[in-house]
């Protein structure tokens, strides 16, 4: 009898555990952050780099009109600019320059940047950003809508495109998940079906 109770309870605590797993990746995005912003190991403000000095998207996250994913630029691409712009600045503080240099240290010492993942889709859906990127940015006629159904008015560049999914990163200075977006499967399938787009399971799963 004791193994039989034994056993029982440890199926409930593992019932438990899974279910508790599932309700909180359910209610996270991305999945255990609760909608947080994970730390970064740099801190890079898109305030400072988009609103104020007007990089484009694609200059540095490169693949985004091309690829699948997005990607981050090298090490050697933040280079292209401080290698000279080092925070100095008056418009910059001492904090700024220490985090310039640890840019610097990390291309100096051929140490890639490992910047946490703030937005994350499970490993069996497939998210081609290019193809996304192409059809808001096409001046096709048709009319087009938004992740939340709002109807677009005007043909978008890249840089409004990518604020659909991830909010106006470009007046962020930390980048976190876009304030009651959700990225669930449900989205993104509203998404298509507004925008008159093929939801067959082939389309986005793997």
């Amino acid at each position: 009898m004791l193994p039989l109770v034994v056993a029982g309870g440890v199926v409930t605590v593992i019932m438990g555990f899974i279910l508790v797993v599932l309700l909180i990746s359910w209610f996270s995005n991305p999945p255990f952050g609760l909608g947080n912003a994970p730390p970064q190991p740099v801190a890079f403000p898109h305030t400072v780099h988009v609103a104020d000095n007007n990089i484009q998207c694609e200059f540095c996250h490169r693949n985004v009109t091309k690829g699948e994913a997005a990607t981050v630029p090298a090490v050697e691409s933040c280079l292209f600019c401080h290698q000279e712009i080092d925070g100095g600045s008056s418009t910059t503080s001492a904090n700024s320059q220490a985090e310039i240099q640890k840019v610097r240290d990390a291309f100096d010492s051929e140490t890639p940047i490992d910047w946490e993942r703030v937005h994350r889709l499970p490993d069996h859906v497939r998210f081609i950003h290019e193809s996304h990127i192409r059809y808001f940015t096409d001046d096709d006629p048709t009319k087009k809508y938004g992740i939340n159904g709002e109807e677009l008015k005007e043909t978008l560049d890249v840089a409004l495109t990518c604020t659909i999914c991830h909010g106006d990163v470009g007046n962020k200075t930390v980048v976190q998940p876009k304030t009651g977006q959700s990225l669930k499967m449900g989205t993104c399938l509203d998404c298509h079906r507004n925008n008159n787009v093929p939801t067959d399971c082939t389309v986005c799963h793997k």
